[in-house]
């Protein structure tokens, strides 16, 4: 297992029953990516998660992928709405939405509609590489 962590952010494997989506996702596209990611056999993207209540902020189609493929666990980096260098927007204006929105979603099981929110970092995740045997 690589991770390779240049930065403040540590990538941490965490069990997929824990995750909790706050949006719905494109279901082709993500068994597109599923494919992808059983093909490559690697696990190379980390899922962005909010570290309170483990809602998936960045990742939900790879959260997808992860359950599809059986995986129990899944690397992840986590992080509070708090941190200063994360901006929440919505895709289509680029308008601020608010966190309390995506938590009520997250913990209702009530999601979001496709592509509501936009989580960026304004420094790069850390990139992975790990066999999805080891996330098995």
């Amino acid at each position: 297992m690589s991770l390779e962590n240049a930065s403040k952010y540590p990538i941490v494997n965490l069990p997929i029953r824990g995750l909790r989506p706050s949006e719905e996702i494109n279901i082709d596209h993500a068994r597109a990516l599923a494919k992808t990611i059983a093909d490559k056999g690697q696990w190379t993207h980390p899922i962005l998660v909010e570290i309170q209540h483990w809602i998936i902020m960045d990742g939900h189609h790879r959260y997808f992928c992860a359950t599809e493929l059986g995986l129990s666990s899944v690397p992840c980096v986590l992080l509070s709405y708090d941190d200063p260098n994360l901006h929440v927007t919505s895709w289509s204006d680029h308008a601020s939405v608010a966190v309390d929105l995506i938590i009520q979603a997250g913990l209702s099981g009530d999601l979001m509609r496709f592509k509501t929110t936009r989580h960026t970092l304004e420094v790069p995740l850390p990139r992975c590489s790990v066999s999805l045997d080891d996330l098995r």
